[in-house]
């Protein structure tokens, strides 16, 4: 193995240890002054230096969202708004959470994970949280990073923000199936999210974190990175698509989320500034048109306007419908003179 260069020492009990690799690709200390959206990545090291008395047991990685995630509505007027009406509470999210054990089940002695992962779209801080814990469930070992960003229109109507996905990822492995489960692939649209299976998905069915993060998941891109769908489509059940069954992802987790090509073009979806507006493109574009379930392979230039709803339990009252557009910036592509090395959609919601 190549010599790391580690961040700094992590806050341990016993032999076990994690700590950041610091190369100038990978985020290994605070940062502030990000744009919405902007992609970041992060590696850790672990390793277990005493197997004779304890063994790794679970990596997990958490990041707290302060204030919350989503966009935060503003009254009209402006004028009107009072420190105390603001949610200021923090959310957490866990991004992963997994047995650090080889492919027959013994446990490993060392460890490399790299998180590709987007930053908040919405004015705030997030701290991205590694936790190591032994074969006995016990904290051995634990770092964290704490990004911030601040975006001048904080009080506008809707939220905007571009995603930049590379369908499969790279950079994450040179193994093919490592690369698919690390794609961001499954978008949360009105928080600005972009999953990676590894989140979203677990053999032998969801636990309580990939029902959290199936819950949240507005659209499905596939693997050929230019297909878009709904999670709530019947193509997921097939291969070669992701093969998403009923059994790894409930009927009750997905939401219906539906799908249409509009006439817009990116100036006119430029103009597009209220939620009234996005609503009456949807009317429009989904009259007659087909399921709703299913785009592409989607092209630079075109626009797509989306329906979605929130998952609630049966005590909850029911969110109304939430629209929003979707502008296809760029596709793959890699000529003599360009490359672009993934989809980049650019997305305006209501809040």
């Amino acid at each position: 193995m190549a010599a790391l260069a580690l961040a700094g020492c992590s806050k341990g009990n016993g032999p076990q240890r994690l700590d950041f690799i610091n190369t100038t690709r990978y985020t290994s200390s605070n940062r502030t002054g990000l744009n919405p959206a902007d992609t970041l990545a992060s590696r850790v090291f672990i390793e277990n230096t005493d197997a004779a008395n304890s063994q790794l047991g679970r990596l997990i990685v958490t990041v707290r969202y302060q204030p919350r995630r989503n966009p935060f509505v503003y009254p009209t007027p402006l004028s009107s708004i009072s420190r105390d009406s603001i949610d200021k509470s923090s959310e957490d999210f866990v991004y992963l959470d997994t047995m650090l054990v080889n492919s027959k089940g013994q446990p490993l002695s060392n460890f490399t994970f790299t998180n590709v992962f987007g930053v908040r779209t919405t004015t705030g801080s997030e701290r991205w949280q590694y936790d190591l814990k032994n074969n006995s469930g016990e904290t051995t070992a634990s770092r964290a990073v704490r990004l911030g960003m601040r975006r001048p229109d904080s009080t506008a109507i809707y939220n905007d923000y571009t995603l930049k996905l590379v369908i499969p990822a790279i950079g994450v492995g040179s193994n093919d199936t490592v690369r698919i489960k690390a794609s961001r692939r499954f978008l949360h649209l009105r928080a600005g999210l972009a999953l990676p299976a590894y989140t979203v998905v677990k053999a032998g069915g969801p636990g309580a974190t990939q029902t959290s993060a199936q819950r949240l998941t507005d659209l499905i891109i596939l693997r050929d990175g230019l297909t878009i769908v709904s999670p709530n489509s019947t193509t997921l059940n097939t291969s070669p698509n992701p093969g998403l069954s009923p059994a790894l992802w409930p009927v009750i987790n997905r939401r219906k989320t539906l799908i249409y090509r509009t006439g817009l073009t990116p100036s006119t979806f430029a103009n597009q500034l209220t939620d009234a507006a996005i609503q009456a493109i949807y009317t429009a574009s989904a009259a007659g048109a087909a399921t709703g379930e299913f785009v592409g392979p989607v092209q630079a230039e075109q626009v797509y306007v989306f329906r979605t709803d929130e998952i609630t339990d049966t005590t909850t009252p029911a969110t109304p419908h939430r629209y929003g557009l979707l502008l296809v910036v760029s596709v793959p592509t890699s000529t003599t003179t360009t490359t672009t090395p993934g989809l980049q959609l650019q997305v305006r919601m209501g809040k």
